[in-house]
């Protein structure tokens, strides 16, 4: 089997390959400039230990799939930069920053297609199966985003809503790249449901984690100032279970800073609240109990229980991580 560090130099090594081989494209410079800024290289990775779980091997009818999610991932950052206006990405200009917002849509759209192209070089014995998982991925993260965007209008959000929303912006990634790793492998359709179920599971984790990281990280470590998510109004699931869990006065006060961002401390307040209603503590819980899910379904015993080690503390890594 190989180690974590040796499928992120397979990933790493593909995606220089994967932009040299496109240098004559007339947009390859803002696609270059987007997809070398650094990042997890999260999607693809978990599609090859999730392969590796089942064959000693790692062809490129693997690789090039799962590197085309990771190109699919990227496509999205573009597109999310523009639509929030953001001027920065992993402590760069952001594309349209750096260039212009047709060029960042135009771009954005290139990877698009180029994600296509590369997931399609799977084995030809299982392209139907993994264009029905990607294409469905792709709507859903598609989806999600616009949900984002209206529940930003919304002054309350059920934490069934949010849920709904995270498993399609964040989940529906996460869990075709298990499920991409499981029909690579061709293994059988029930095993392939149970890791799409894991990695959906671990997708709930890792945005819940990233949500509280927001405001329980430091800042230092994560490379950026905490407490945008509460600035910005962001529904995140913190704030879901504040506003399901607060009562009376305090209630009523969350409802007041949300409602006006111009109050001083507005952010060390809703914290305050957060720390109130124990939010912290909930959310971690909250994280272990996806994260334990995602990890049931790996011992499903059509899965080699011998084999699963590096994903699963892999897996641990992710939704313990301080950035």
């Amino acid at each position: 089997m190989f180690t974590v560090n040796e499928i992120q130099g397979f990933v790493n090594q593909g995606i220089q390959n994967l932009i040299k081989a496109n240098e004559a494209n007339k947009l390859h410079a803002p696609v270059e400039y987007a997809l070398s800024a650094g990042g997890k290289r999260l999607r693809p990775i978990l599609a090859l230990l999730v392969y590796n779980m089942f064959s000693d091997t790692m062809p490129t009818s693997v690789l090039h799939p799962a590197l085309g999610l990771e190109v699919y991932h990227n496509f999205t950052l573009v597109h999310d930069d523009v639509m929030d206006n953001s001027d920065t990405r992993r402590n760069r200009p952001a594309v349209h920053k750096k260039w212009n917002v047709n060029t960042a849509i135009l771009a954005g759209d290139a990877m698009y297609v180029l994600a296509y192209k590369y997931i399609c070089r799977c084995s030809p014995d299982i392209l139907p199966r993994v264009l029905q998982s990607f294409n469905k991925a792709a709507e859903w993260v598609c989806e999600g985003q616009q949900m984002d965007i209206n529940f930003e209008k919304q002054a309350f959000l059920t934490e069934e809503d949010y849920l709904d929303m995270i498993s399609r912006k964040t989940g529906a990634l996460l869990a075709c790249s298990f499920e991409l790793g499981g029909l690579c492998a061709e293994v059988d359709p029930q095993t392939v449901e149970h890791l799409y179920k894991a990695g959906m599971s671990l997708g709930l984790a890792f945005q819940i984690r990233d949500d509280y990281l927001d405001v329980y990280g430091d800042s230092g470590v994560l490379g950026k100032p905490i407490g945008a998510d509460i600035e910005n109004n962001k529904k995140t699931w913190l704030l879901t279970y504040a506003m399901r869990n607060a009562t009376g006065d305090d209630l009523a006060r969350l409802n007041a800073l949300l409602a006006d961002k111009t109050i001083p401390d507005r952010t060390e307040q809703v914290k305050a609240l957060y720390d109130k209603l124990e939010v912290d503590k909930i959310a971690q819980q909250t994280i272990t109990s996806y994260v334990d899910t995602a990890l049931e379904y790996l011992e499903k015993p059509e899965i080699p229980q011998a084999r699963t080690g590096t994903l699963t503390e892999f897996i641990k890594g992710l939704t313990n991580r301080n950035r």
